[in-house]
């Protein structure tokens, strides 16, 4: 095989697509809403790139090819689901219907990468090539995006013809972004400077301050790496130094400032209070800030299945396009932009697509990382650390934006939507490679050799 599977098409085109789709990643992860408020409404950069990639999707020649996979299967049967609730109130609601509907129906962005990586498996080499380029650009800088984000929005001027700011960064894109940074360098794509390393630290304590969801993102998918990685010791020593320093610094802060005058503020701000605070509320001890936004969720949330499993809308949901917040009482009309979801991307679901669409949405992770896990378990078996390394890393990715989705509105939104949805198309493409790769040596007798044999073609796995 010389780069390119038999069924190869318009390599050309679909190069430059997946070029231009990797700057629109890099846009929203170092932009935010900013970049996703670039275009004409009510198509935006996210709309533009979605249809552009359905096209070269068409062209590639790989739309059968990527539905030879579970996973892609389940989500199409899920998308389906999500089409059938969204078209009956497009009349109603217009645009609003069709937006609120992409939580699901960015999922097209997986089909698009993993035919792209079918279309040429050499690509797997590029995208980690350009991940680690990412990572060297946004770790440093995301110490100054994330604050002016948070605490400086007013000096940052707005896209013309809206209120947003140019640079608007969320809290739990930053832990998803920080995630894969970490698991990227456990899994050894990535030699880590002292600078680096402790500009992504600092990124952690901030994000991990303001946000607890954020701060599960990161914690749980990268114990998880560590675990599977075998370097739980040298993740265990890391994070007893970091304990060390946040109990000193929550000692100092404690003996020289007000910090129960902290804890009972309704703002968070950077500081090791806070981000003690934010754990203790993990278990049912924090203060009124933390208490009060749980609160306020818990009780919706409770409505949705009042509403769904016990209710009238068990098989259809509200649909897609009303307001969840007005229709629960949650939202306020004089908003300018009123609350529209339930901060859970899973509750999302249920209360918009019934017990159906909850269900299809379930067996689609279940599905999903269960057939990543499962190759990541076979290539490790058969020592090939690089797969098992990348496929562990995607997953990891994938599972901190899920876990940061049952805490805020992320799936709905492009800036981690998109970024959600290209990873899960990442994951089916690599596992779908492989598992080729694994059925063909098995033909010729051979093991199964890696993407790029070591030192050829400049591949990025390490052996």
């Amino acid at each position: 095989m010389t780069g390119s599977l038999p069924f190869s098409r318009s390599a050309g085109l679909s190069d430059r697509y997946l070029l231009a789709l990797v700057c629109a990643l890099l846009g929203y992860a170092l932009m935010g809403k900013g970049f996703a408020y670039f275009g004409y409404r009510p198509v935006f950069v996210g709309e533009f790139i979605f249809v552009v990639g359905l096209l070269v999707l068409l062209r590639s020649g790989c739309l059968i090819a990527v539905f030879a996979s579970a996973p892609s299967l389940v989500l199409a049967a899920t998308m389906g689901w999500a089409i059938l609730r969204t078209l009956p109130f497009v009349g109603t609601y217009g645009v609003d219907a069709l937006r609120d509907s992409v939580i699901l129906m960015y999922g097209g962005f997986s089909f698009v990468v993993a035919a792209l990586l079918i279309e040429d498996y050499r690509r797997i080499d590029t995208l980690v090539r350009y991940y680690r380029t990412f990572l060297g650009i946004y770790i440093p800088a995301v110490l100054v995006l994330f604050p002016l984000s948070f605490y400086f929005s007013n000096y940052v001027p707005n896209i013309p013809g809206t209120t947003v700011s140019l640079v608007w960064v969320g809290a739990g894109e930053v832990a998803a972004h920080l995630t894969g940074a970490a698991v990227f360098v456990l899994a050894g794509f990535r030699r880590p400077t002292a600078f680096w390393t402790a500009c992504l630290f600092a990124a952690l304590v901030m994000v991990s301050a303001v946000s607890r969801g954020a701060m599960l993102a990161f914690i749980v998918p990268v114990i998880l790496a560590a675990i599977m990685l075998g370097k739980i010791r040298m993740l265990a020593i890391v994070s007893v130094a970091g304990l060390g320093l946040l109990a000193a610094a929550y000692t100092l802060e404690t003996s020289f400032s007000n910090y129960e005058e902290a804890r009972s503020s309704t703002e968070r701000r950077v500081s090791s209070v806070q981000l003690a605070e934010n754990v203790a509320s993990m278990f049912g001890r924090g203060g009124d800030q933390t208490e009060g936004t749980k609160e306020w969720r818990e009780k919706w949330w409770r409505i949705i299945v009042d509403n769904t499993v016990r209710g009238r809308y068990f098989w259809t949901g509200r649909g897609f396009g009303v307001n969840l917040a007005m229709e629960d009482g949650f939202g306020n009309p004089r908003n300018e932009r009123p609350l529209r979801s339930p901060h859970n991307g899973h509750m999302t679901i249920l209360a918009r697509a019934g017990i159906p669409g909850i269900v299809l949405w379930s067996a689609f992770l279940a599905t999903w990382f269960g057939s990543l896990l499962y190759t990541t378990m076979v290539a490790r078996r058969r020592g090939q650390t690089g797969w098992s390394g990348l496929l562990l890393f995607i997953a990891c990715y994938a599972l901190s934006c899920v876990i940061n989705a049952s805490f805020d509105v992320a799936l709905e939104a492009p800036m981690q939507g998109i970024w959600f949805w290209c990873l899960i198309g990442f994951g089916i493409g690599a596992t779908m490679i492989y598992r080729y790769q694994q059925v063909r040596d098995q033909w010729e007798t051979t093991p199964v050799r890696p993407l790029v044999p070591a030192g050829a073609h400049g591949s990025q796995l390490p052996s």
